[in-house]
């Protein structure tokens, strides 16, 4: 068993090199430990990333691999006796592959802070990732760069299958850099698929910070249309940067209910909505006041029906028609709007403030 820089025998970690040796055999990476870990006070979370060099699929790229966000040490064990199911700390790591850039002899480190970042987001909030998944970075995912790529997609690593350490399963999740318009159209299918799609054009998905957008490539642009159209969307759920639930008593008339949203809330629900509710799927957006909003198909038959009145949690069910008249009355614009067929809901639109990673404005958005 081998000891790290921290002196810890550190099972977990071992398991970790042992996946590693498998594809890079004796190669010795490149690696970047945490001064002071995480557990002790420091401002890093992950304890170290590991940096490969590969020639896989013909493309030379940086192979970045992340130690923390897994149980490294047995420390956060829950002594649960073994099973499938068990999985080591948040079950994953992270995966970044590169593109090296001509004349680049040594590994970007912009990356590294990249992949602290998110693994800052997992131990601050305690949500996961997962294949499938995606996130924006709010910004160029190279801070500073004038790189297209400002969004993620999450895939198994295409090398590193998942393995199982004394602390549990431990699954490699790659992170593939996305440009605004690929992520956007992602969003009707889902990101598998979609990603898929891209790989003839971006092998082992590869990031590559000065590529032009792959969403204008005929076969990529069909492949989603297509798989759009039979399966949906898989996005179910979206976190909104603005969203707020009232009532308005009115004498001697029904109550009405206000929703209060934001214009990119507004932009992305009706991007997303026809995606769902066609194919009989609901959809949910919310924020982090911990309001949300639900919007369910409706059976044949079934007209407009509203639940929930008086709290954060409002369901709407919705027909076809209600669905069009939304989507045609309700824009992403300051102001007030009311849909034919949806009574007594009131939509109050704000204009919604952009920020960057660092969360300073950088503008305002309006369609």
């Amino acid at each position: 068993m081998s000891e790290t820089e921290s002196g810890d025998l550190s099972q977990g970690w071992d398991a970790i090199d042992h996946a590693l040796q498998t594809v890079y055999g004796d190669q010795k990476p490149e690696h970047f430990g945490a001064i002071i870990k995480y557990r002790f006070g420091g401002p890093d979370p992950l304890d170290g990333i590991s940096i490969y060099r590969s020639d896989a699929a013909g493309r030379p790229h940086w192979h970045y691999v992340t130690y923390g966000l897994s149980d490294l040490y047995g420390e956060r064990d829950n002594n649960d006796p073994p099973s499938d199911d068990k999985v080591s700390g948040y079950g994953f790591e992270l995966t970044f592959r590169l593109a090296v850039q001509n004349g680049e002899t040594e590994p970007p480190t912009w990356a590294l802070n990249f992949l602290q970042n998110l693994a800052r987001y997992v131990f601050e909030t305690g949500n996961t990732f997962a294949a499938g998944h995606w996130m924006s970075a709010n910004g160029p995912i190279e801070a500073g760069s004038d790189t297209l790529l400002t969004e993620m997609g999450l895939v198994e690593d295409p090398q590193l299958r998942t393995i199982q350490t004394p602390y549990g399963k431990l699954q490699f999740l790659q992170v593939v850099g996305l440009t605004a318009d690929e992520l956007y159209a992602i969003r009707r299918w889902n990101v598998r698929g979609a990603l898929a799609a891209m790989q003839a054009h971006m092998p082992l998905w590869i990031t590559d910070t000065t590529r032009p957008s792959l969403h204008t490539q005929p076969d990529v642009h069909a492949a989603i249309s297509e798989g759009a159209a039979k399966d949906g969307s898989s996005t179910g759920s979206l976190y909104v940067d603005h969203l707020h639930i009232e009532q308005r008593k009115r004498l001697l008339r029904s109550t009405q209910t206000i929703i209060h949203m934001g214009t990119l809330s507004v932009r992305d629900l009706k991007f997303v909505l026809p995606w769902r509710l066609p194919h009989g799927k609901p959809f949910v957006i919310f924020s982090d006041t911990g309001a949300g909003l639900e919007f369910m198909p409706a059976q044949p038959g079934q007209s407009f029906s509203m639940e929930g009145q008086g709290t954060q949690e409002l369901t709407l069910t919705i027909n076809e028609a209600q669905m069009q008249a939304l989507l045609h009355g309700l824009r992403a614009r300051e102001g007030e709007y009311t849909i034919p067929g949806i009574d007594n809901v009131i939509w109050q639109v704000k204009t919604s403030i952009i920020t960057n990673n660092q969360g300073e404005v950088t503008g305002k958005y309006e369609a």
